[in-house]
């Protein structure tokens, strides 16, 4: 699965400087004080220490703004504009529709990727970018000399269609793209047919739209988790289904851990939610 997980698990950049207005006016309360001895009138309400708190705001608005500037320089921070600016030094543009993740994991790719050339993340840049329709790709090898790149396409259909394929197959064979000793086979990624049945108690309180609510917020979150290797595990489904208002879920389905290998996906074919009651 194409993930930014690693950039996530840096640490804080060191450009990015915490923020306390509390300690920048002491710095600039004890350099007044530096300045001017003689002065001893620093109460709350004397017109100097007002002077001081408004240095003091105004220094934190900049220094906010330059922390804003320097994240939007870093592939993992940067947004929206910055991050088209960022993404077009290494030759990527934003696809039609397409999300600032989903551009920063393209981003990432194409750096990788120009460092070794025809390797898995040389592949996995040019069938992402083939396609809006392109969710994920995992670029694998069966055999020397043979690329197996196997794509998941967005949405909630069975299969990733024809059109999606060809366009992936036409850009990763181009003679500008292919290795001249690679051979090239793009196939659709393999799905793992799930079944959700829970039942669900919501509070005394909780209106029933609550409970009415759940079934799209949760094809919604499993449609933004759910990419190539990615494991469905109950736990994970108890704790998206138990939203505000919710007192107790009880999962029928699954109840063991639903495993996917790295060209798979897991795909919901039922959900079944029962309203089961109110409860304390």
């Amino acid at each position: 699965m194409t993930t930014l997980s690693d950039l996530e698990s840096l640490p804080t950049p060191a450009v990015i400087e915490p923020l306390s207005f509390e300690t920048i006016f002491t710095e600039l309360q004890a350099e007044f004080q530096s300045r001017y001895p003689d002065y001893s009138a620093l109460l709350a309400s004397d017109p100097a220490v007002k002077l001081i708190e408004v240095a003091a705001y105004r220094e934190v608005l900049l220094r906010n703004r330059i922390n804003a500037a320097a994240k939007a320089s870093l592939l993992a921070f940067a947004t929206s504009s910055d991050l088209d600016h960022l993404a077009a030094f290494y030759g990527v543009t934003r696809l039609m529709d397409e999300s600032d993740e989903g551009l920063r994991v393209r981003t990432r790719q194409r750096i990788i990727g120009f460092a070794n050339a025809g390797g898995a993340a040389h592949y996995r840049y040019w069938a992402l970018s083939a396609s809006p329709e392109v969710a994920d790709v995992e670029v694998d090898s069966p055999e020397p000399g043979r690329v197996r790149i196997s794509v998941l396409a967005k949405g909630e259909e069975q299969a990733v269609s024809n059109a999606v394929l060809n366009a992936v197959r036409a850009v990763v064979l181009r003679d500008d793209i292919r290795v001249l000793t690679d051979t090239v086979e793009v196939v659709p990624a393999e799905l793992v047919p799930v079944t959700v049945i829970a039942r669900i108690w919501l509070y005394p309180d909780t209106p029933m739209a609550a409970f009415d609510a759940i079934e799209a917020r949760f094809k919604e979150a499993l449609a933004a988790q759910s990419g190539l290797g990615w494991d469905l595990t109950p736990s994970w489904v108890i704790g998206e289904l138990q939203r505000p208002g919710v007192h107790k879920v009880e999962l029928l389905a699954p109840t063991t851990d639903i495993r996917a290998n790295a060209n798979q996906a897991v795909r919901l074919m039922n959900l079944n939610l029962e309203f089961a009651g109110r409860d304390r």
